[in-house]
């Protein structure tokens, strides 16, 4: 029989594509109609709006990431787009600071904002340059010797230090002892979210500063697409609107999947790359958790659901920068709880192979609270419209006071909201990412394996924190390597 991998995101497509050069045969199960998962995007008119792909860890070659992505296909002969000024952000009262790739630049051009806070902004940049090099293991850890492990960490030895003190800070802790408010305010926007650890803000500058971190010319669409090429090429099979609803197990020994059609699909082997509350507490009706599993489902902190306002615009926009953070006059409103005080504005041109020439998209991204919304569509569905048009209205009318003439060449909009994403991907509350990466989950193992279950395994978000892409992809290869040592054959991956 064949391995069957429930789920055709990035860590499905990974597997299979892993597993497919190892000589086995498999068989993905995707929902959907089209492959990537959360890595989607979609047409509107002339328009493709993309969901996910903003900027990708492992765009530089000598990135292990980019190893990854070329055995995978993912970015084979793409055109890599690397903006040395990654992030702009504006001020309430005119401040703008430039947030650059180049690390010496960065912290001039924070030193003139905030120089009162030079002595923080140079440890900053110090441990970014210092965590830039930092790649993940080769193999997942319960396959390496002990000479292996001790290799491992004499090769973080310089950066191991440097690595435990951020990562046991969170964002809003370390942001309180710098005395600029503005600066302050700048770097909260790098980050993305108080609650994470400090060592995502020090991940990412280091990221950029090697140029490690570009954009994808086409974009999510055709990354996906160019994943799902490589694994039919390699032989696998990918079977489209199959919706599985529960993994059948005899005597703790999986059986196979049982599809929403009524279909049963017999395997040995099952591999979940679908979400993971779904697949712990619905496919296996959590009959297969242990301790640590119990804890972070109750108590661990998930990303913040996300909405995206997308807007196709007929004219370009070339003083305004690749992504823009602009305070907002009055706090926008999204639900009952949530309110905005900035939005972060993303741009993208002909270049991006998104849109024609003289076309412009805008997408802007923000939380809200999951269950307002997801009640409202169930509950009053015209309701629902209705709010989606007003919150999608009050945007473009932020955008039209940052770029004049903006609402007047508007050709196609659209909004996604948490149960947007929710319906499409599955995704528990419509969080994009899983695990929110704070200081008790990022750097935490969770297993792969479930206590009790043969033949089951976890691959994603939910099992590799951190968020992105690239441990969605780490994810998928590691669950490959784990099979291939289980049946005693040599793990083997190339580019051909």
């Amino acid at each position: 029989m064949s391995i069957l991998i429930i789920g055709g995101g990035v860590a499905g497509l990974s597997c299979g594509c892993y597993l497919q050069m190892n000589g086995y045969q498999t068989e993905i199960l995707e929902a959907n109609t089209v492959p990537g998962g959360l890595c989607v995007a979609w047409d509107r008119g002339p328009y493709v709006f993309d969901g996910c792909l903003r900027w990708l860890v492992g765009t530089h070659p000598s990135s292990s990431f980019h190893r990854i992505w070329s055995e995978l296909g993912a970015i084979a002969g793409r055109e890599i787009l690397n903006q040395d000024e990654f992030l702009r952000v504006e001020g309430a009262h005119g401040q703008v600071l430039s947030l650059s790739a180049d690390l010496d630049k960065l912290a001039r051009d924070c030193k003139r904002i905030a120089p009162e806070d030079s002595g923080l902004i140079d440890t900053l940049v110090r441990a970014a340059r210092r965590c830039a090099p930092l790649e993940p293991p080769d193999k997942p850890l319960e396959l390496m010797s002990g000479l292996e492990k001790m290799k491992l960490l004499i090769s973080y030895f310089p950066m191991l230090l440097t690595i435990v003190r951020w990562k046991r800070r969170d964002v809003a802790a370390y942001l309180a002892a710098y005395r600029n408010p503005f600066l302050r305010e700048a770097l909260m926007v790098l980050a993305g979210d108080a609650r994470m650890s400090a060592l995502v803000l020090v991940m990412v500058l280091g990221f950029r500063s090697r140029n490690n971190a570009g954009y994808v010319v086409g974009g999510s669409r055709a990354f996906a697409q160019a994943m799902a090429d490589r694994y039919t090429r390699l032989g696998g099979v990918l079977r489209y609107g199959a919706q599985v609803e529960s993994v059948t197990v005899e005597n703790r020994q999986v059986t196979g999947v049982r599809c929403a059609d009524g279909t049963a699909v017999p395997a040995s082997t099952v591999v979940s790359c679908a979400d993971g509350r779904t697949t712990l507490f619905k496919m296996l009706q959590g009959r297969y958790l242990d301790k640590q599993l119990r804890y972070a489902y109750s108590h661990c902190e998930a990303f913040p659901p996300l909405f995206q306002a997308s807007l196709g615009v007929n004219r370009t926009f070339p003083e305004a920068p690749q992504t823009v953070s602009l305070p907002l006059s009055r706090p926008l409103i999204v639900d009952d709880t949530t309110r905005h005080d900035r939005l972060e504005v993303a741009m993208f041109g002909c270049d991006s192979g998104l849109c024609p020439a003289g076309k412009t998209i805008l997408i802007v991204r923000f939380a809200g609270r999951f269950d307002y919304w997801a009640n409202l569509k169930r509950s009053r569905p015209g309701d629902y419209a209705q709010a989606k048009q007003a919150l999608l209205r009050e945007i473009i009318g932020i955008l039209e006071q940052r770029f004049p003439g903006l609402a007047d060449h508007l050709e196609h909009s659209d909004l996604a909201t948490p149960a947007t994403f929710e319906h499409f991907t599955g995704n528990w509350q419509g969080s994009i990412q899983g695990w929110l990466p704070t200081p008790r989950i990022l750097g935490r193992r969770f297993p792969r394996k479930l206590p009790g279950l043969k033949g089951f395994y976890m691959a994603g978000h939910w099992v590799e924190p951190g968020g992105g892409l690239p441990s969605a992809a780490l994810s998928g290869r590691y669950v490959a390597q784990l099979i291939c040592a289980r049946d005693g054959r040599a793990f083997a991956a190339s580019t051909a």
